[in-house]
């Protein structure tokens, strides 16, 4: 039982963006000279649907975190804005979400206007101790692109991301019991320094880490900041993956993560969940074979 939502801890951004607040976001301008098929999505208005839906289904969120990122180069949109890529970060709570000790419970919202990334929501954990990064990666409750079906009219009211948002907060609750079968899972399970050296290595190779910050995540597995990760577990090491992540690019952390679990579940034989199955929570997705991500 998660009685009260824990505010999320800011981070420096650093070179990939800035902490801003909702009127800042407001005052961003949305493009609307991209292709025809296209429909940038005002991130004030899917901040505000977010927060809507958590108070219609019971759930009491934290004040947001916003991060604010430079856009990416497109010849497509002639309007783009300097600053065209979005992040907002929720702590959230409610009486039938699972208590995990040391962990509080998190919602990510990414979007963007520069065609890079899609309409995103994730779950995620943030452990307490050392305020490790959130695990946005664990899971994803929708991503949808900017494509014309989500208003089709233009006429601002973006119903089909309504709809989306609306069911995706509503199955919170379930996702968050999945997680937490999955990192008591992770707990249970040993993990040898070869485990972790071979995880680290195929970490680097996917992109989930730079090839310069495989020493540091192996430092942390070998001498971790805390006592609670002393035991030679998955959930050891994927603490030590988080603690290297502290402060670095968040607004690709989700995808980062959900590769490190495919790599976690292939070193440790498949879906990483107390029964054998894979459990993992997806409201919406594009269908497979479909066009570029914005």
């Amino acid at each position: 039982m998660t009685l009260q939502a824990v505010a999320p801890t800011p981070f420096d951004p650093g070179n990939w963006g800035e902490i801003v607040d909702i009127k800042t976001i407001q005052r961003t301008p949305v493009p609307v000279r991209g292709p025809e098929t296209w429909r940038p999505f005002p991130h004030h208005q899917y901040v505000e649907m977010i927060e809507q839906a958590f108070s219609r289904h019971g759930f009491s969120n934290s004040e947001p975190v916003h991060y604010r990122a430079p856009s990416r180069d497109n010849g497509k949109i002639k309007d783009l804005p300097e600053q065209g890529r979005f992040l907002s970060l929720y702590g959230i709570a409610h009486p039938e979400l699972p208590d995990l000790p040391g962990m509080s419970w998190e919602v990510g919202a990414v979007n963007s206007y520069d065609m890079s990334k899609s309409i995103q929501l994730g779950l995620g954990n943030r452990v307490s101790v050392c305020s490790n990064g959130m695990m946005m990666g664990a899971s994803q409750a929708f991503k949808r692109k900017h494509t014309v079906g989500i208003n089709r009219d233009r006429d601002d009211h973006f119903e089909m991301v309504y709809s989306l948002v609306d069911v995706a907060v509503r199955g919170l609750k379930r996702e968050a019991e999945t997680q937490t079968k999955r990192i008591q899972s992770f707990m249970q399970i040993g993990c040898e320094d070869t485990d972790a050296r071979w995880v680290i290595m195929e970490a680097a190779k996917s992109g989930v880490i730079g090839a310069a910050q495989t020493m540091k995540v192996l430092k942390h597995w070998e001498t971790p900041e805390h006592p609670e990760f002393n035991d030679r577990s998955a959930w050891s090491l994927v603490n030590a993956f988080t603690s290297n992540d502290r402060g670095r690019n968040i607004m690709t952390q989700g995808s980062r993560f959900e590769t490190l679990h495919g790599i976690l579940g292939e070193r440790f034989g498949g879906p990483i969940n107390p029964d054998g199955t894979d459990e993992s929570v997806e409201f919406y997705r594009d269908p497979v074979g479909s066009a570029t991500d914005f």
